[in-house]
């Protein structure tokens, strides 16, 4: 028996008991130090290394008495020895080969040829590996946007030949066929599993998309109280009528779908069209449980169309914009592109792209366009909570009540008044009221209270519940109060999670936490569907168009899961109301101080500084001359076509408006709801205080 080495023999006690031919018993001295001879005498092993530095592993004694540097020492002895003994057995080992059959050829391996990495790439994979491997070899397809033949070309089975030749590798048909349905029917028990647990209740969202094949494909869309989206399905209704009457029927049979799966739905958000709008509205009538919003990204982007459709001058400005951007930037007016390069450059000593037109109203246009994008952009995510669509309404109003254009500005918030009375106001109110960080800080209006506010919550516990309240005034009451656990202090260890704040407090509050958790579980945003969209384009193009629908769909889930996560681990920082007042106050401020230094005739250009938040500008290099021809008619003409879809989907929805405004008292004269209440309704502009800016 080899002796053992010195770092060993000062933490064990060798004794002349042999347990057979080789070996004699040995105990830890830490072990008797600690217990007393007797107690630590009854664990012993034998005089091998690996064995004694195994049961050092799991002494607690021994890790008492030893510092870590000490144990590192130690617990390398057994590292050094798999090592020396691998690289024994390579040495002892003859040249052999073996053959890896795979689908197109046979691969004559030899080992002795590829040194160490041999001792790695040689292990067969399990059953549960291949399960593994497979998926990856999906995710990873999927990931990519590759058609699955990339499986089956020869430089893919060269590539995992040569890291494993054991590994076989699925066909395209195998990996687009079994493996991906198996895949997704393990996406499908967890989606529905994770459903089945949201206890607050889920938001379901659905949206159309035409593809493609010319289909028309109506999807879903599950967003779990927490945010999380989920793909639920994809239907192919190009064959049916789009009235509100076919998406009642195919919203309550996505509705007892998700009952009969056990799964609770708190809220129902839809685009803008009619057919949608008009759904909404006698749906929310027999389902008083359920919520029913119109997406609000949809919404703000129809506010931005209403500035063109109000704004005939803002229309002209921006038509001659691209057509002043169009002339320099086309190839056959290189005359007249040199020039204006060479008074740029003795001007500016530098060359600048032209974005904006010779008005001098185009500024402030600009700022109006560039705050609804941003809030859009704020908006658009998965999980747009109530409170942050009140306070973008209210933001967009107080813009325009700042406008220096009276009459428009007039006519806009007329617009927007319009659009707000068709939200269910008392939520919305709610959802502010609710949060500690604003409670009625933000609140202009006199009768928006505690009290007024008390009565719509017994309300909404009653609709929600199917019981009276007993006790949710007098937890309002504590809220208002600030009695822990409703005080600052409790808030401030949350990071600004609304929703996980009224989940801690829900266990201490019998019914006003159950209707705080149901408020702050609503997800007003379809931007997830738009994403399902975004994902099945990305899959189903032109290239690929005999792909089916249930194919393109299934895939689809398993790419949107994929992107999620990407998501989620990026640490990009939260948008909120406030980060972007801070940077339109920004904005402004930059732009003052360029308008104090640039003559009048300077106004018409613009640095690349300037040009952050508009990607379609750049600076062109003065070694480069863009050979790029635009023809100005036609991205005038394709401008003034966008235009008049936009205006088109706004005459719509009016119409909409006013059949159902006719059909009203018809059907709903004796019913009340919050979002038809009369006495449930406020002006946005005086709802709200002025909103500071953080600076």
């Amino acid at each position: 028996m080899a002796p053992l080495p010195f770092l060993l023999e000062e933490y064990i006690i060798k004794t002349d008991e042999k347990i057979n031919k080789c070996n004699v018993k040995v105990y830890c001295k830490p072990c008797i130090k600690s217990l007393g001879d007797i107690e630590g005498r009854k664990n012993w092993f034998p005089n091998k290394k690996d064995r004694i530095i195994a049961h050092f592993k799991k002494c607690k004694n021994f890790l008492n008495e030893t510092t870590p540097e000490k144990r590192e020492e130690i617990f390398n002895l057994q590292n050094n020895n798999n090592t020396n003994n691998n690289n024994l057995n390579i040495n002892k080992r003859k040249e052999t080969s073996f053959t890896s059959e795979t689908s197109s050829s046979k691969v004559i391996i030899r080992s002795s040829s590829y040194g160490v990495m041999d001792n790695y790439i040689v292990r067969p994979l399990s059953v549960a590996d291949m399960k593994k491997f497979h998926t990856l070899l999906l995710q990873l397809s999927l990931s990519c946007g590759w058609a699955f033949n990339w499986i089956n070309k020869p430089e893919t089975e060269e590539l995992f030949t040569f890291l494993n030749p054991f590994l076989k590798l699925p066909d395209r048909r195998l990996l687009g066929g079994r493996i991906l349905n198996e895949a997704v029917n393990d996406s499908n028990s967890w989606m529905i599993k994770n459903l089945q647990e949201d206890q607050i209740g889920v938001t379901v969202t659905f949206d159309g998309w035409t593809n493609v094949r010319n289909e028309h494909i109506m999807g879903i869309v599950i967003i779990t109280s927490e945010g999380h989206p989920y793909v639920w399905k994809a239907i192919d209704i190009s064959s049916e009528h789009e009235t509100h009457i076919e998406v009642m029927e195919k919203t309550n049979t996505i509705l007892e779908e998700l009952n009969n799966n056990s799964i609770k739905v708190c809220a129902l958000v839809t685009d803008s069209a009619g057919a949608y709008a008009a759904s909404r509205r006698r749906l929310r009538i027999s389902k008083k449980s359920i919520v029913f919003f119109p997406c609000f990204a949809h919404q703000l982007n129809l506010c931005v169309g209403e500035v063109f459709k109000e704004s005939t001058e803002f229309k002209t400005t921006l038509d001659k914009a691209i057509r002043l951007a169009s002339f320099f930037r086309n190839s056959n007016n290189k005359f007249f592109i040199s020039k204006l390069k060479e008074i740029q450059y003795e001007e500016y000593n530098k060359e600048s792209t032209i974005v904006s037109p010779g008005e001098t109203r185009w500024n402030s246009y600009y700022y109006v366009c560039t705050s609804l994008i941003k809030t859009q952009k704020a908006l658009h995510s998965d999980k747009a909570r109530l409170h942050e669509v009140i306070q973008g309404l209210a933001y967009i109003i107080q813009i325009w009540n700042n406008f220096s254009d009276e009459y428009l500005a007039a006519k806009l918030i007329a617009r927007i008044e319009r659009r707000w009375k068709e939200w269910e106001q008392p939520i919305l109110i709610l959802s502010c009221i609710l949060h500690p960080e604003y409670r009625l800080k933000l609140f202009n209006n006199r009768n928006i209270n505690y009290v007024t506010k008390g009565s719509w919550l017994g309300y909404y516990y009653h609709v929600w519940t199917g019981k009276h309240a007993t006790s949710i005034l007098k937890e309002l009451d504590n809220y208002r109060l600030e009695v822990y656990p409703f005080d600052s202090i409790t808030w401030n260890q949350f990071n600004n999670d609304i929703y996980r704040y009224w989940c801690f407090l829900s266990a201490s509050t019998n019914e006003l936490g159950f209707v705080a958790c149901r408020i702050f579980g609503i997800c007003v945003n379809a931007a997830s569907v738009e994403r399902l969209w975004s994902c099945m384009g990305f899959i189903h193009s032109n290239r690929r168009n005999r792909l089916s629908i249930s194919k393109v769909l299934n895939m689809s889930k398993l790419r949107a899961d994929i992107t999620y996560n990407h998501r989620r681990q990026e640490k990009t920082p939260i948008v909120t109301v406030q980060t972007i007042i801070a940077e339109l106050e920004s904005l402004k401020y930059n732009e003052t101080l360029q308008d104090n230094t640039i003559d009048n005739t300077i106004n018409n250009t613009i640095d690349n500084t300037d040009l952050t938040d508009n990607e379609n500008f750049e600076v062109i290099d003065s070694s480069q001359e863009s050979e790029e021809e635009i023809d100005e008619d036609t991205n005038s003409g394709d401008f003034g076509n966008y235009l008049q879809e936009w205006i088109s989907m706004l005459e719509d929805e009016t119409e909409t408006f006013i059949d159902l405004e006719e059909n009203e008292n018809e059907e709903l004269e004796n019913i009340i709801h919050p979002a038809i209440n009369a006495n449930a309704k406020w002006e946005l502009l005086s709802l709200f205080k002025e909103l500071n800016s953080p600076l």
